[in-house]
């Protein structure tokens, strides 16, 4: 297993040179092109060791699931601009690992459902704009930019951006569900 994953992450990297500011100390050395190859190469280690708990069937919820992944960024949008806690927190596995937009990160779709009741307190209303996805196979590496709307206590209306990473997976139901969900990325 440990091997696949370091095989995987290595070839994310083949090719692909370090900046010279890394070098300096004076930044990471990521690109955005770099960290979405990370991801798939995880995702892909991901996916190899958890087939075997995707054939076990997901708990019925009364939540249709998403099955066609093109609407599964349309359901969380129209699920949390109608304030439906149950319908968000159904498109996440139960060892879900999630970072909120604040940078604060959770595991496990207990966590999330706090943390997302309390976000809905404010009744939101989100765009979820340049959405990509790439697909192998179970497995999928999402981005996409949001900008959200809110008043606060005193009535005033915030406006948010940000984006998101994500990696979903296609479970027994036939629903996308997130498995990884970064919402704290920087939407520039």
């Amino acid at each position: 297993m440990i091997g696949s994953i370091r095989k995987s992450w290595q070839s994310a990297f083949e090719g692909h040179e370090v900046s010279t500011q890394a070098a300096e100390g004076t930044d990471d050395g990521v690109t955005r092109s770099c960290f979405l190859r990370m991801m798939a190469a995880g995702a892909l280690a991901a996916g190899f060791s958890g087939s075997a708990r995707a054939a076990v069937p997901a708990k019925a919820s009364g939540v249709p699931p998403v099955t066609d992944i093109d609407k599964l960024y349309d359901a969380w949008q129209e699920r949390m601009n109608s304030g439906d806690l149950e319908g968000l927190v159904d498109l996440y596995v139960e060892d879900v690992y999630y970072v909120n937009p604040d940078g604060v990160a959770l595991s496990g779709k207990a966590a999330v459902r706090t943390d997302l009741a309390g976000l809905l307190a404010l009744k939101p209303q989100i765009v979820l704009g340049n959405r990509r996805h790439m697909v192998y196979e179970n497995i999928a590496l999402t981005t996409n930019h949001w900008r959200m709307n809110f008043f606060n206590a005193d009535g005033v209306k915030q406006e948010l951006t940000g984006g998101g990473i994500e990696v979903m997976r296609k479970e027994a139901d036939g629903g996308w569900r997130y498995i990884i969900d970064d919402a704290s990325r920087s939407a520039s």
